[in-house]
Protein backbone atom coordinates (compact mmCIF):
# COMPACT_ATOMS: atom_id res chain seq x y z
CA UNK A 1 0.00 0.00 0.00
CA UNK A 2 2.83 2.69 0.95
CA UNK A 3 4.44 2.03 -2.47
CA UNK A 4 1.32 2.69 -4.26
CA UNK A 5 0.73 5.29 -2.23
CA UNK A 6 3.55 7.25 -2.68
CA UNK A 7 3.07 7.46 -6.14
CA UNK A 8 -0.45 7.72 -6.90
CA UNK A 9 -3.21 9.85 -5.61
CA UNK A 10 -5.74 8.22 -3.22
CA UNK A 11 -8.28 7.39 -5.13
CA UNK A 12 -5.91 5.99 -7.79
CA UNK A 13 -4.03 3.22 -4.78
CA UNK A 14 -7.66 2.61 -3.62
CA UNK A 15 -8.51 0.84 -7.32
CA UNK A 16 -4.78 -0.98 -6.88
CA UNK A 17 -5.49 -2.33 -4.16
CA UNK A 18 -8.91 -3.47 -4.77
CA UNK A 19 -7.88 -4.90 -8.04
CA UNK A 20 -4.80 -6.69 -6.64
CA UNK A 21 -6.73 -7.77 -3.38
CA UNK A 22 -9.67 -9.60 -5.74
CA UNK A 23 -7.49 -11.90 -7.62
CA UNK A 24 -5.22 -12.70 -4.21
CA UNK A 25 -9.03 -13.49 -3.14
CA UNK A 26 -9.97 -16.03 -5.97
CA UNK A 27 -6.04 -17.52 -6.05
CA UNK A 28 -4.03 -16.97 -2.88
CA UNK A 29 -1.22 -19.12 -4.38
CA UNK A 30 -0.80 -16.77 -7.53
CA UNK A 31 2.95 -15.93 -8.13
CA UNK A 32 4.22 -12.41 -9.26
CA UNK A 33 4.59 -13.60 -12.80
CA UNK A 34 1.35 -14.38 -12.87
CA UNK A 35 -0.33 -10.72 -11.64
CA UNK A 36 -0.04 -9.65 -15.35
CA UNK A 37 -2.78 -9.28 -17.93
CA UNK A 38 -0.48 -10.74 -20.09
CA UNK A 39 -1.43 -14.23 -17.80
CA UNK A 40 -4.95 -14.00 -17.57
CA UNK A 41 -5.36 -11.58 -15.11
CA UNK A 42 -8.42 -9.17 -15.34
CA UNK A 43 -6.37 -6.16 -14.11
CA UNK A 44 -5.83 -2.51 -15.27
CA UNK A 45 -2.95 -1.44 -17.21
CA UNK A 46 -1.70 0.94 -14.21
CA UNK A 47 -2.41 -1.52 -11.67
CA UNK A 48 -0.39 -4.32 -13.61
CA UNK A 49 2.64 -1.35 -14.13
CA UNK A 50 2.56 -0.59 -10.69
CA UNK A 51 2.74 -4.44 -9.51
CA UNK A 52 5.68 -5.01 -12.19
CA UNK A 53 7.84 -1.64 -10.54
CA UNK A 54 7.02 -3.08 -7.35
CA UNK A 55 8.01 -7.17 -7.60
CA UNK A 56 11.09 -5.43 -9.68
CA UNK A 57 12.28 -3.31 -6.83
CA UNK A 58 11.95 -6.34 -4.65
CA UNK A 59 13.62 -8.54 -6.72
CA UNK A 60 10.73 -10.63 -7.14
CA UNK A 61 10.93 -10.63 -11.05
CA UNK A 62 13.19 -9.03 -13.18
CA UNK A 63 12.97 -5.80 -14.67
CA UNK A 64 10.77 -6.23 -18.73
CA UNK A 65 11.22 -3.40 -21.26
CA UNK A 66 8.78 -2.95 -24.37
CA UNK A 67 11.71 -2.26 -26.41
CA UNK A 68 12.69 -5.30 -27.72
CA UNK A 69 8.70 -6.36 -28.34
CA UNK A 70 8.17 -3.46 -30.47
CA UNK A 71 11.57 -3.93 -32.49
CA UNK A 72 10.39 -7.73 -32.82
CA UNK A 73 7.22 -6.22 -34.28
CA UNK A 74 8.74 -4.04 -36.75
CA UNK A 75 10.70 -7.08 -37.88
CA UNK A 76 7.26 -9.15 -37.96
CA UNK A 77 5.82 -6.77 -40.15
CA UNK A 78 8.39 -6.82 -43.25
CA UNK A 79 8.75 -10.49 -42.79
CA UNK A 80 4.75 -10.78 -43.34
CA UNK A 81 4.92 -8.09 -45.97
CA UNK A 82 7.26 -10.49 -48.59
CA UNK A 83 5.77 -13.02 -50.40
CA UNK A 84 5.86 -17.06 -48.98
CA UNK A 85 8.19 -18.77 -51.42
CA UNK A 86 10.80 -15.90 -50.23
CA UNK A 87 9.20 -15.25 -46.45
CA UNK A 88 11.09 -18.39 -45.20
CA UNK A 89 14.64 -18.08 -46.02
CA UNK A 90 14.64 -14.38 -44.79
CA UNK A 91 12.51 -15.39 -41.33
CA UNK A 92 15.46 -18.09 -40.77
CA UNK A 93 17.91 -14.89 -42.01
CA UNK A 94 16.20 -12.84 -39.15
CA UNK A 95 16.59 -15.55 -36.53
CA UNK A 96 20.34 -15.79 -37.11
CA UNK A 97 20.87 -12.13 -36.70
CA UNK A 98 18.76 -11.69 -33.26
CA UNK A 99 20.70 -15.06 -32.34
CA UNK A 100 24.16 -13.32 -32.97
CA UNK A 101 22.74 -9.63 -31.52
CA UNK A 102 22.17 -11.77 -27.75
CA UNK A 103 24.74 -13.73 -27.89
CA UNK A 104 27.11 -10.29 -28.36
CA UNK A 105 24.90 -8.88 -25.03
CA UNK A 106 26.09 -11.64 -23.04
CA UNK A 107 29.52 -11.67 -23.74
CA UNK A 108 29.55 -8.12 -23.29
CA UNK A 109 30.58 -7.28 -27.06
CA UNK A 110 29.22 -4.17 -29.52
CA UNK A 111 26.26 -5.53 -30.77
CA UNK A 112 23.85 -4.55 -33.86
CA UNK A 113 21.05 -2.01 -33.16
CA UNK A 114 17.30 -3.19 -33.43
CA UNK A 115 17.43 -0.53 -36.03
CA UNK A 116 20.31 -1.70 -38.30
CA UNK A 117 18.49 -5.35 -37.89
CA UNK A 118 15.04 -3.74 -39.23
CA UNK A 119 16.43 -1.74 -42.14
CA UNK A 120 18.28 -4.99 -43.72
CA UNK A 121 14.80 -6.48 -43.59
CA UNK A 122 13.50 -3.67 -45.24
CA UNK A 123 15.44 -3.73 -47.56
CA UNK A 124 14.94 -7.72 -48.64
CA UNK A 125 10.96 -6.48 -48.53
CA UNK A 126 11.42 -4.23 -50.81
CA UNK A 127 13.99 -6.80 -52.99
CA UNK A 128 11.10 -9.21 -52.88
CA UNK A 129 8.49 -6.99 -54.12
CA UNK A 130 10.72 -5.64 -56.97
CA UNK A 131 11.59 -8.96 -58.09
CA UNK A 132 7.87 -10.80 -57.33
CA UNK A 133 6.31 -7.46 -59.73
CA UNK A 134 7.96 -9.09 -62.86
CA UNK A 135 8.25 -12.51 -62.56
CA UNK A 136 6.56 -15.56 -60.98
CA UNK A 137 9.21 -16.33 -58.02
CA UNK A 138 9.55 -19.49 -56.37
CA UNK A 139 12.60 -19.16 -54.06
CA UNK A 140 15.89 -16.98 -53.57
CA UNK A 141 18.12 -19.52 -55.96
CA UNK A 142 16.59 -17.80 -58.67
CA UNK A 143 17.76 -13.96 -58.37
CA UNK A 144 20.20 -13.32 -60.47
CA UNK A 145 22.79 -10.36 -60.36
CA UNK A 146 20.75 -8.62 -63.27
CA UNK A 147 17.86 -8.31 -60.85
CA UNK A 148 20.01 -6.94 -58.00
CA UNK A 149 21.76 -4.57 -60.09
CA UNK A 150 18.40 -3.30 -61.39
CA UNK A 151 17.15 -3.28 -57.72
CA UNK A 152 19.74 -0.95 -56.62
CA UNK A 153 19.48 1.15 -59.60
CA UNK A 154 16.19 2.63 -57.78
CA UNK A 155 18.00 4.44 -55.58
CA UNK A 156 21.46 5.49 -56.03
CA UNK A 157 21.36 7.35 -52.67
CA UNK A 158 21.27 4.25 -50.52
CA UNK A 159 23.31 2.39 -53.01
CA UNK A 160 26.10 1.69 -50.09
CA UNK A 161 23.31 0.65 -47.76
CA UNK A 162 21.27 -1.56 -49.97
CA UNK A 163 24.70 -3.14 -51.63
CA UNK A 164 26.06 -4.31 -48.14
CA UNK A 165 22.97 -5.40 -46.84
CA UNK A 166 22.37 -7.76 -50.23
CA UNK A 167 25.89 -9.07 -49.97
CA UNK A 168 25.41 -10.34 -46.22
CA UNK A 169 21.91 -11.70 -46.64
CA UNK A 170 22.98 -13.27 -50.11
CA UNK A 171 26.33 -14.50 -48.53
CA UNK A 172 24.52 -16.35 -45.18
CA UNK A 173 22.41 -17.83 -48.30
CA UNK A 174 25.26 -19.76 -49.46
CA UNK A 175 26.48 -21.02 -46.19
CA UNK A 176 23.33 -22.61 -46.06
CA UNK A 177 23.16 -23.49 -49.65
CA UNK A 178 19.33 -21.83 -50.16
CA UNK A 179 21.25 -20.30 -53.21
CA UNK A 180 23.79 -22.36 -55.24
CA UNK A 181 25.59 -19.31 -56.05
CA UNK A 182 26.09 -15.80 -54.75
CA UNK A 183 24.54 -13.17 -57.11
CA UNK A 184 25.70 -10.17 -54.88
CA UNK A 185 28.94 -11.18 -55.08
CA UNK A 186 30.21 -9.21 -57.92
CA UNK A 187 28.76 -6.20 -56.55
CA UNK A 188 30.92 -3.51 -55.51
CA UNK A 189 30.01 -1.17 -52.46
CA UNK A 190 31.48 2.01 -54.07
CA UNK A 191 31.96 5.20 -51.91
CA UNK A 192 30.10 5.35 -48.31
CA UNK A 193 27.61 8.33 -48.88
CA UNK A 194 28.67 11.75 -47.37
CA UNK A 195 26.68 13.45 -44.78
CA UNK A 196 24.30 15.45 -46.20
CA UNK A 197 22.01 16.29 -43.03
CA UNK A 198 21.87 19.71 -41.85
CA UNK A 199 24.35 21.38 -39.38
CA UNK A 200 23.74 24.79 -37.75
CA UNK A 201 25.68 27.73 -38.49
CA UNK A 202 27.74 29.61 -36.14
CA UNK A 203 25.40 32.23 -35.33
CA UNK A 204 22.60 30.36 -34.84
CA UNK A 205 24.78 28.14 -32.15
CA UNK A 206 25.52 31.17 -30.20
CA UNK A 207 21.89 32.38 -30.45
CA UNK A 208 20.71 29.32 -28.68
CA UNK A 209 23.48 28.50 -26.40
CA UNK A 210 22.39 31.87 -24.88
CA UNK A 211 19.30 30.54 -24.60
CA UNK A 212 20.08 27.64 -22.53
CA UNK A 213 22.08 29.50 -20.36
CA UNK A 214 19.12 31.50 -19.09
CA UNK A 215 17.42 30.87 -16.31
CA UNK A 216 14.13 31.64 -16.85
CA UNK A 217 13.63 28.64 -19.79
CA UNK A 218 12.93 25.31 -18.79
CA UNK A 219 15.86 23.22 -17.17
CA UNK A 220 14.60 20.72 -18.86
CA UNK A 221 15.04 21.75 -21.94
CA UNK A 222 18.04 23.70 -21.11
CA UNK A 223 19.85 20.58 -20.06
CA UNK A 224 18.93 18.67 -23.26
CA UNK A 225 20.09 21.42 -25.73
CA UNK A 226 23.24 21.58 -23.89
CA UNK A 227 23.94 18.07 -24.00
CA UNK A 228 23.48 17.33 -27.44
CA UNK A 229 25.16 20.81 -28.58
CA UNK A 230 28.31 20.46 -26.42
CA UNK A 231 27.87 16.88 -25.50
CA UNK A 232 26.71 14.98 -28.97
CA UNK A 233 24.45 12.82 -26.68
CA UNK A 234 21.92 10.90 -28.13
CA UNK A 235 17.80 10.50 -27.53
CA UNK A 236 18.62 7.66 -25.43
CA UNK A 237 21.29 8.80 -23.55
CA UNK A 238 19.96 11.77 -22.25
CA UNK A 239 16.69 9.52 -21.66
CA UNK A 240 18.66 6.52 -19.35
CA UNK A 241 20.67 9.49 -17.56
CA UNK A 242 19.67 8.64 -14.31
CA UNK A 243 20.56 11.03 -10.14
CA UNK A 244 22.53 7.90 -9.40
CA UNK A 245 24.52 9.07 -12.94
CA UNK A 246 25.56 12.38 -11.52
CA UNK A 247 28.92 12.46 -9.86
CA UNK A 248 29.16 15.62 -7.53
CA UNK A 249 32.64 15.27 -7.10
CA UNK A 250 33.98 15.39 -10.57
CA UNK A 251 30.96 17.41 -11.87
CA UNK A 252 30.29 14.65 -14.83
CA UNK A 253 27.84 12.36 -15.75
CA UNK A 254 27.56 8.96 -16.86
CA UNK A 255 26.20 8.62 -19.94
CA UNK A 256 25.20 4.84 -21.06
CA UNK A 257 27.07 4.04 -24.29
CA UNK A 258 30.38 6.12 -23.49
CA UNK A 259 33.89 4.49 -22.16
CA UNK A 260 34.61 6.78 -19.02
CA UNK A 261 32.41 9.75 -17.23
CA UNK A 262 32.55 13.13 -19.19
CA UNK A 263 32.83 16.30 -17.73
CA UNK A 264 30.72 19.13 -17.42
CA UNK A 265 31.06 22.55 -18.49
CA UNK A 266 30.12 25.09 -16.45
CA UNK A 267 26.47 25.72 -18.71
CA UNK A 268 25.76 22.09 -18.64
CA UNK A 269 26.62 21.37 -15.23
CA UNK A 270 24.01 24.66 -13.79
CA UNK A 271 21.26 23.06 -15.85
CA UNK A 272 21.70 19.72 -14.74
CA UNK A 273 21.68 20.96 -10.96
CA UNK A 274 18.45 22.80 -11.78
CA UNK A 275 16.99 19.65 -13.78
CA UNK A 276 17.61 17.75 -10.20
CA UNK A 277 15.91 21.12 -7.97
CA UNK A 278 12.92 20.77 -10.12
CA UNK A 279 13.12 16.92 -10.14
CA UNK A 280 12.98 16.40 -6.52
CA UNK A 281 10.45 19.71 -6.14
CA UNK A 282 7.82 17.18 -8.12
CA UNK A 283 8.27 14.32 -5.21
CA UNK A 284 8.64 11.84 -7.78
CA UNK A 285 10.67 8.36 -7.15
CA UNK A 286 11.34 8.17 -10.50
CA UNK A 287 15.16 7.90 -10.73
CA UNK A 288 15.40 9.17 -14.23
CA UNK A 289 16.48 12.74 -14.37
CA UNK A 290 14.16 13.45 -17.04
CA UNK A 291 10.44 13.10 -15.81
CA UNK A 292 7.49 14.54 -17.76
CA UNK A 293 3.99 14.20 -16.24
CA UNK A 294 3.18 10.69 -17.35
CA UNK A 295 6.82 9.48 -16.19
CA UNK A 296 6.24 10.77 -12.96
CA UNK A 297 4.45 7.99 -10.59
CA UNK A 298 6.88 5.76 -13.04
CA UNK A 299 10.33 3.92 -13.43
CA UNK A 300 10.27 4.03 -16.74
CA UNK A 301 11.96 6.68 -18.56
CA UNK A 302 10.34 9.50 -20.91
CA UNK A 303 9.41 9.05 -24.71
CA UNK A 304 12.06 9.51 -27.27
CA UNK A 305 9.49 11.83 -28.73
CA UNK A 306 9.51 13.82 -25.44
CA UNK A 307 13.09 15.10 -25.46
CA UNK A 308 12.65 16.32 -29.16
CA UNK A 309 9.46 18.41 -28.26
CA UNK A 310 11.41 19.55 -25.39
CA UNK A 311 13.56 21.83 -28.23
CA UNK A 312 10.43 22.28 -30.32
CA UNK A 313 10.67 26.36 -28.24
CA UNK A 314 13.89 26.88 -29.93
CA UNK A 315 13.33 25.94 -33.07
CA UNK A 316 15.63 22.49 -33.33
CA UNK A 317 15.96 19.44 -32.77
CA UNK A 318 18.25 17.29 -30.57
CA UNK A 319 19.71 15.28 -33.94
CA UNK A 320 20.42 18.51 -35.43
CA UNK A 321 22.11 19.57 -32.35
CA UNK A 322 24.22 16.57 -32.46
CA UNK A 323 25.00 16.08 -35.86
CA UNK A 324 26.20 19.70 -35.76
CA UNK A 325 28.61 19.03 -32.86
CA UNK A 326 29.63 15.86 -34.49
CA UNK A 327 30.69 17.35 -37.27
CA UNK A 328 32.75 20.13 -35.59
CA UNK A 329 34.40 17.25 -33.69
CA UNK A 330 35.32 15.07 -36.27
CA UNK A 331 36.43 18.14 -38.49
CA UNK A 332 38.73 19.71 -35.61
CA UNK A 333 40.01 16.51 -34.49
CA UNK A 334 39.97 12.91 -35.84
CA UNK A 335 37.39 10.28 -36.54
CA UNK A 336 39.35 7.71 -34.88
CA UNK A 337 39.45 10.05 -31.18
CA UNK A 338 36.09 11.37 -31.86
CA UNK A 339 34.91 7.67 -31.85
CA UNK A 340 36.64 6.96 -28.79
CA UNK A 341 35.75 9.34 -26.59
CA UNK A 342 32.02 8.64 -27.78
CA UNK A 343 31.90 5.40 -27.71
CA UNK A 344 30.82 4.91 -31.08
CA UNK A 345 32.32 3.51 -34.42
CA UNK A 346 34.73 5.11 -36.35
CA UNK A 347 33.69 4.12 -39.77
CA UNK A 348 30.36 5.98 -39.11
CA UNK A 349 31.96 9.08 -38.21
CA UNK A 350 34.09 8.75 -41.42
CA UNK A 351 31.33 10.47 -44.03
CA UNK A 352 31.12 13.37 -41.79
CA UNK A 353 34.54 14.43 -43.71
CA UNK A 354 33.04 14.27 -46.92
CA UNK A 355 33.11 17.80 -48.83
CA UNK A 356 32.61 19.73 -45.57
CA UNK A 357 34.61 22.99 -45.36
CA UNK A 358 34.69 25.30 -42.53
CA UNK A 359 33.33 28.95 -43.93
CA UNK A 360 34.54 31.06 -40.94
CA UNK A 361 37.91 29.31 -40.80
CA UNK A 362 38.30 29.68 -44.55
CA UNK A 363 37.26 33.09 -44.66
CA UNK A 364 39.73 34.28 -41.82
CA UNK A 365 42.75 32.61 -43.23
CA UNK A 366 41.77 34.52 -46.53
CA UNK A 367 41.80 37.91 -44.50
CA UNK A 368 45.08 36.79 -42.66
CA UNK A 369 46.72 36.40 -45.90
CA UNK A 370 45.67 40.30 -47.17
Amino acid sequence: MDFAAARYYPGGTVAILRETGRILLVNPTVTPHQLRRAAGAVISATTERVLATFFTSQSLTLAQSDTRERAAATRQRYLDAIRTPLRQAVAQYNDAQVSEQDRRTRTGRRTLSDITLATRLRILRDLAVHICAGRLVTGWAEVTTADLEGFLARRPAALHQQTYALRRFFAWAKGRRLVLANPARTLALGAQPAFTGIVLDLATQRSLFRRWITETISSQERLVGLLAILHAATNAEIRALTVADIDLVRQALILHGRPSPVPMDPATWAAVQACRRDREATGTMNPHLIVSRITRSRDAPVHSSYITRLLAPAGTNPAVCRQTRLTQLVTDLDPKLTATVLGMRDTGLVRYLADNVDRDRLHRSRTNTR
